[in-house]
């Protein structure tokens, strides 16, 4: 056995024996404990790092709504409709590919729900993320899909934590939402379709972004590992 291969193995059962006492998880790159209470808000809202990075995204948005409202920017916002635009007319063939490709990719995998994050050993959850993959596509069945969605989400309970889902809710709402609005017959709901994706794409954004700072501890380990 090589030194590397060695040290490799050593990591890892000291990894593996460092887990089990705490009862972590892996939750995408770094461990957590499901069980940890968030930092008290006070520590966020004095936190110097959590007004910096506030600051810092107020003074870019300042800073691009600037920029779009001179003729440079305007110039740049018209060059990239020109740019965008047959993918804009073909935005819901996109969004239907995109979310069908999804589900086919992660039924391909098996024993997941929804994410490579959460595993199971169902395997109809498998085959019902399929069916999915296949109800996107007609108008009629994509209520069908939207509910199938909010179905895995809520029996993915039985084995994973609220907390856990938490990162998934917002944007498994959003593309649920996404479906029954682009399938309505009423042009005032299939407007907003768009809209409801961009809140809950922002609010999973947000979420997780919040974590970081609710549970600094679980990241640390993650930004001493990678600082780059």
């Amino acid at each position: 056995m090589s030194r590397v291969s060695a040290t490799a193995g050593l990591a890892a059962l000291g990894a593996g024996l460092w887990a089990l006492p705490a009862e972590a998880h892996v939750k995408w790159f770094a461990p957590y404990i499901v069980d940890a209470a968030p930092q008290p808000i006070s520590a966020t809202l004095t936190n110097v790092w959590f007004w910096t990075g506030i600051g810092l995204v107020l003074a870019f948005f300042l800073a691009t709504l600037f920029v779009e409202r001179t003729f440079v920017g305007r110039g740049i916002q018209s060059g990239l409709d020109r740019v965008s635009a047959p993918l804009w007319s073909r935005a819901d063939d996109f969004m239907r590919v995109s979310i069908g490709g999804f589900f086919v990719a992660i039924f391909a995998v098996g024993g997941i729900y929804l994410t490579p994050d959460l595993k199971t050993d169902y395997e109809l959850i498998s085959w019902a993320q399929l069916l999915i993959a296949m109800c996107v596509f007609s108008r009629r069945t994509m209520p069908i899909a939207a509910a199938g969605i909010i179905t895995l989400w809520v029996v993915a309970l039985r084995e994973y934590d609220l907390f856990h889902l938490l990162d998934y809710l917002a944007l498994g709402v959003a593309v649920a939402a996404y479906l029954v609005m682009a399938s309505s017959r009423d042009e005032k709901w299939r407007a907003r379709r768009f809209l409801a994706l961009r809140w809950g794409i922002a609010i999973a954004l947000m979420w997780s972004s919040l974590e970081k700072f609710a549970y600094p501890d679980w990241f640390f380990r993650l930004l001493r590992r990678s600082p780059s």
